[in-house]
């Protein structure tokens, strides 16, 4: 029993300087720490460039303008309606660079929208316009953005009731869009892996991503895809 007693104060003992030697360790780790801080703190640029970036990767030399990375809230709001007094001549000017000459001053933005071309439902019909220059799509909102090629490429869908077949042109397509802004993540590049229907297209899918939203209605406009209809 004495024995047992003692074994047990023994390892008691043991685990009192175990604990003890990693409390020595995290002080002693925290301290080098501290010091290399305050070492590092203390040279010159150069040096610490030196030192840093043998320990971590892309670590910027001396000189390098320092970029807020920050991670910044971002707000979506609703777009402020449009009225005669919110745009100003000379804004309505820079939005119609490219019209024909013979249209050059608009009194109101319902006056800009009416000089560009119209479906056959009293719709603008924004293909026509670029195609008979009246507007010119820039690529992107930044000014620094390269431009697309324009894809002249036919796409021939056949839904299996005649007279109904879709003929889905690429190159006016690739006026507003690139070819990642479709493809893969709404449309497989393989010819019939979509499963495209006209019930999905309403519920928003595939072509319905666009067309109901920013682009031509679909319920009113069939002779567009459907391109027998229109040819009757």
């Amino acid at each position: 029993m004495k024995r047992a007693a003692s074994d047990g104060r023994g390892r008691g003992r043991r685990s009192v300087r175990a604990r003890g030697c990693h409390g020595v360790i995290v002080i002693l780790a925290i301290s080098l720490g501290v010091a290399a801080t305050a070492w590092i703190g203390g040279c010159t640029p150069e040096t610490r460039y030196r030192v840093l970036s043998r320990v971590f990767d892309g670590v910027p030399p001396p000189g390098t303008p320092k970029v807020d990375r920050r991670r910044r809230r971002v707000v979506h709001e609703a777009p402020a309606s449009i009225s005669d007094e919110d745009v100003s001549l000379e804004e309505l000017e820079l939005v119609v660079q490219g019209l024909p000459e013979t249209v050059t001053h608009y009194e109101t933005y319902e006056d800009l929208l009416g000089a560009l071309q119209k479906d056959p439902m009293g719709n603008i019909d924004w293909v026509a316009a670029v195609e008979q220059g009246s507007i010119e799509p820039l690529p992107g909102p930044d000014p620094e953005t390269l431009e697309s090629p324009i894809l002249v490429h036919d796409v021939h869908l056949d839904p299996g009731v005649p007279g109904f077949e879709v003929v889905f042109p690429h190159a006016p397509h690739t006026y507003w869009l690139r070819c990642d802004n479709c493809h893969p993540a709404i449309f497989a590049m393989k010819a019939g892996a979509a499963p495209i229907t006209m019930e999905k297209i309403f519920e928003g899918e595939y072509c319905g991503k666009c067309h109901g939203t920013v682009a031509f209605l679909p319920i009113t406009s069939c002779e567009r895809c459907h391109v027998k209809l229109g040819a009757g």
